[in-house]
């Protein structure tokens, strides 16, 4: 049996993660995060407790390698578990990200600079 895919590197592993592309970077390794902890029938307490601290050590990884220390550093993500009201009175758990203004302000405008304008 040969395996011809790779699995998807890490972002702050690839020679590019610094300034604006480290902010991409940033966010797919979040989003990987989080569903690697917190996939849909994760969603505990503990579940929570184990994606925060690997959230933490994700942050302190882009920090560790310098990869946009404006954006980056003393920086916290903050992760919750929020009911969200459904149809028929039922509810449902879902994963709230919470960081500063700041840094949210540029992930949104490097997604927006990345994003190829439209006509």
């Amino acid at each position: 049996m040969t395996q011809n895919a790779s699995p998807t590197p890490w972002g702050f592993t690839l020679p590019d993660c610094r300034g604006a592309a480290a902010l991409l970077f940033f966010m797919d390794d979040l989003a990987r995060v989080v569903n690697q902890y917190l996939g849909k029938d994760q969603l505990s307490d503990e579940a929570l407790a184990d994606a925060q601290k690997a959230v933490n050590a994700l942050l302190e990884r882009y920090v560790e390698i310098q990869a946009a220390p404006e954006a980056f550093d003393n920086e916290r993500i903050e992760l919750a578990l929020e009911t969200v009201p459904q149809p028929g009175g039922q509810s449902s758990a879902q994963v709230a990200l919470r960081m500063s203004p700041r840094l949210e302000g540029l992930i949104i405008e490097a997604q927006r600079q990345a994003r190829p304008a439209a006509h």
